[in-house]
């Protein structure tokens, strides 16, 4: 369906998010500010040509940021957007994000589609076989249950230089998105993804039904609603507006 012709269908709600909707929850940002990757090397824990000679650092890497995840909660923004999902349900309400916690699955939302991978599963570079880790964290000596290997299994968290496959649903995204739909981005700098990728070329000249939530809002030309607040507070503000334009 083109962004022209909405057909009969409800207006569905597309939430895309980064880092600033779980920084509030204490989950450090990679990018921004003090982020991870000011004080981490990526060629050493995030990069696809490099990772296995570094097999030990990755590990503990991303160890760190599963109990990082473990000691945080999901925030009041984690929270409103699974009870917009619970209200309008699965098929209305399209949750894409940018980060690799579980925070809005532990606020309760379903079928979260997570761009760059996640901490809940790894792997198998050897047949690609994704499958959830076993334990409390990644073992580093966890065979792939398909072919048995173990050095060619790394965490799911998709790497610089690694192909990301859920990228393909940003594509459906923007050609299924109608000029009814609504959509929200929120704590993103946009530096990875930007807004000409997420959005059909109609809707991208300061579109009503396109909504920003970031205290230091980049990108934001096509955006007709902008929230310059953490995204506690510009998801709360917001609500109102989001019910009217999804008939209540």
């Amino acid at each position: 369906m083109s962004a022209g012709s909405s057909g009969a269908r409800l207006p569905r709600l597309y939430v895309f998010s980064g880092a600033g909707l779980s920084a509030e929850s204490g989950i450090s940002t990679f990018r921004t500010g003090d982020g991870l990757w000011s004080n981490a090397s990526i060629d050493e824990v995030c990069n696809f040509m490099t990772w296995r000679r570094n097999r030990e650092a990755v590990f503990r890497f991303y160890n760190e940021r599963i109990a990082e995840i473990g000691r945080a909660g999901p925030n009041a923004a984690h929270r409103l957007l699974a009870q917009w999902q619970e209200t309008w349900g699965r098929e209305r309400v399209r949750l894409v994000t940018q980060n690799i916690d579980d925070l809005l699955e532990r606020a309760g939302a379903r079928g979260v589609v997570h761009l760059h991978g996640d901490t809940v599963s790894l792997l198998c570079t050897a047949c690609d076989l994704r499958f959830p880790r076993s334990g409390a964290t990644l073992s580093p000596s966890a065979p792939c249950p398909e072919c048995g290997q173990v050095e060619t299994v790394k965490p799911g968290v998709v790497f610089f230089n690694e192909a990301a496959p859920e990228y393909a649903k940003l594509y459906r995204m923007q050609m299924e998105m109608t000029m009814d739909d609504v959509f929200i981005a929120v704590g993103t700098a946009f530096e990875v993804v930007g807004p000409d990728r997420l959005l059909p070329v109609e809707r991208c000249d300061r579109y009503a039904r396109n909504l920003l939530v970031d205290p230091a809002p980049r990108r934001a030309e096509c955006f007709g609603v902008v929230e310059r607040e953490p995204a506690t507070a510009g998801l709360r503000n917001l609500a109102g507006i989001v019910h009217e334009m999804m008939g209540g």
